[in-house]
């Protein structure tokens, strides 16, 4: 067998472990949980990062090694075996992460950024594998080399940043803050959507005389906008909601700063806390509905529902948070309260009692403000919807 046949040979051995690989990582889920498991997630990581890193170097030797026009065959040999190996480790370094110990939001992150990587490391592995078939005047076209370098150079980005600061996550609350601020981003997208829509409703008030006229040319087209307006009760309402959502994106933002920057020792287990985030996606899934649920022409009906939804997440929300205000104190915590020369200090609320209270009352608006759009015989007051002068 020729060197060149060998390499083929191994290419394709290699393939076969990516795509191994990506199997594998896609039905961890249903791996036996009965397995012995190693519960040093730094150590995992650690490993995790080092086969990264050597991956990269390799890839960058196989480039070097099989350039379509000059391959050395044999040099590129021990390269191939040396990914197939490090592919097979990143696996069971994922393998061997357990969503109880370690948090299944970590393991989500792990798993994406692992799963990009074995793709592109796959699509370079396959490019090779193409070249080596085709044949010496096929492999030295400039396409050809251009596809390599450009796979190449993709594999280099995507390991670079998830060995970065933005990349795999040390942990799994690190994990779980990050998706917390996509989240929190997305919420405060849909509270400014229907700011927009109650100054476009009032502005529309003083404007409708002209609205014939003012098409930009659009309806000679027809394509002139003809969405439906708002009228008052529609007005009043979308700032009922507005007011809900304002409060909901506060408790949302409050939640991040307050407990999830400053867990408590020991925290809360991986398990609640992924739980957590479970609400934090609920809640902006009912956001999102509501939002919808306000253009014009409104149906009550409807908004009520997606009122009575949110309101739901909530609640749900607010029994999620009872990990960091434990309902009793410790024996400890109850005897270090107590002072023998009755020193007032000792009756100060601590930091933990003070954010309960604020959260407590914020839930409590939540649950006031929303009592309006739940209620079935709720009608806007009169002048509602009106614009302030």
């Amino acid at each position: 067998m020729t060197d060149k046949q060998k390499v083929i040979v191994a290419l394709t051995s290699a393939s076969e472990t990516c795509t191994a690989a990506l199997s594998a990582l896609s039905s961890r889920n249903q791996r036996d949980k009965s397995e012995p498991q190693t519960s040093d997630l730094s150590v995992i990581l650690k490993d995790l990062d080092s086969l990264l890193s050597l991956i990269y170097n390799s890839s960058t030797k196989l480039a070097l090694a099989l350039k379509p026009s000059s391959p050395t065959y044999s040099a590129s040999l021990p390269v191939i075996v040396d990914l197939t190996k490090y592919t097979s480790g990143i696996a069971h370094c994922i393998h061997i992460l357990n969503p109880e110990l370690h948090g299944t939001t970590l393991i989500k992150e792990v798993q994406h950024e692992v799963t990009v990587i074995l793709e592109a490391l796959r699509a370079i592995v396959q490019t090779f594998l193409n070249l080596a078939a085709r044949g010496p005047s096929i492999a030295r076209s400039g396409s050809a080399g251009e596809e390599y370098l450009v796979r190449t150079g993709t594999l280099h980005d995507l390991i670079t940043q998830a060995r970065g600061p933005n990349g795999i996550p040390k942990d799994n609350i690190s994990a779980i803050c990050r998706r917390w601020k996509q989240d929190r981003g997305a919420l405060e997208d849909g509270l400014r959507e229907v700011s927009e829509m109650i100054d476009g409703a009032e502005g529309n008030e003083s404007d409708d005389v002209d609205d014939d006229d003012d098409d930009d040319g659009w309806g000679e087209l027809g394509l002139a906008d003809s969405g439906a307006k708002m009228d008052k009760d529609e007005l009043a309402r979308a700032k009922n909601v507005h007011s809900v959502l304002r409060l909901t994106t506060l408790l949302h933002k409050r939640i991040f700063l307050d407990l999830l920057s400053f867990t408590p020792t020991p925290p809360p287990p991986s398990v609640a806390l992924d739980a957590l985030l479970l609400q934090s996606h609920a809640l902006l899934a009912a956001s999102d509905e509501l939002v919808s649920s306000l253009y014009a022409p409104q149906n009550p009906a409807t908004i009520r529902k997606e009122s009575l939804a949110l309101l739901g997440i909530v609640n749900a929300l607010q029994m999620q948070l009872r990990i960091f205000f434990p309902d009793t104190a410790s024996i400890e915590q109850q005897l270090s309260a107590l002072s023998i020369e009755g020193d007032k200090s000792a009756s100060t609320p601590s930091k933990p009692t003070a954010d309960k209270k604020w959260f407590d009352l914020c839930f409590d608006q939540v649950t006031k403000t929303s009592a309006n759009l739940v209620s079935p015989m709720y009608k806007p007051p009169p002048g509602a919807g009106q614009k302030p002068r």
